[in-house]
């Protein structure tokens, strides 16, 4: 491979790494609370109280890496069956979260097979757990250096906490 091709990697990869932390610093803007029922407030209570200004919304900066083998060339049905069941081995750690981000690398020979393959995971993840990957953003990648058929996964969850009192 070229250094210049080399090199071109390199920049993709420092952007990529870039965006993933402005991603994770960047902070939601809180939206309007929706009324919760539950026990009245007293009128002395104020938000600084709680220790929370207002609770905000991102994405997580700890990525859950998950990797894997499927077959390329699976129909549909089949490779959500295959995602699913290898999903299945991380249950407790996806179990009641939902992913902002998913980064895929997938490998099947040429550079837009791996990519094309990395596609069709994600899409097979949201068929098999819509409620963890439904609304989280993708990006397909191919893995240079894995065999054919693998797939490495990195997940960044949605995380909720306080935004800053001013």
């Amino acid at each position: 491979m070229s250094l210049i091709a080399l090199a071109g990697w390199l920049f993709a990869d420092l952007l990529l790494g870039m965006t993933i932390i402005m991603l994770g610093a960047q902070a939601a803007s809180p939206a309007s609370p929706k009324p919760t029922p539950g026990p009245a407030i007293s009128p002395s209570a104020s938000p600084s109280s709680s220790g929370c200004a207002a609770r905000v919304a991102g994405v997580g900066s700890k990525a859950l890496k998950i990797s894997f083998r499927v077959d390329p060339s699976a129909s549909g049905r089949e490779l959500v069956t295959q995602v699913k069941t290898a999903l299945r081995a991380h249950k407790r750690r996806l179990a009641g979260r939902h992913a902002g981000m998913v980064l895929t690398f997938g490998a099947n020979g040429a550079t837009g097979d791996g990519v094309q393959l990395a596609g069709r995971v994600n899409e097979a993840a949201r068929r098999a757990y819509p409620g963890i990957f439904r609304s989280a953003a993708t990006r397909n990648f191919h893995d240079l250096a894995a065999p054919g058929g693998s797939i490495s996964m990195e997940v960044y969850f949605v995380t909720e906490g306080c935004a800053d009192k001013r």
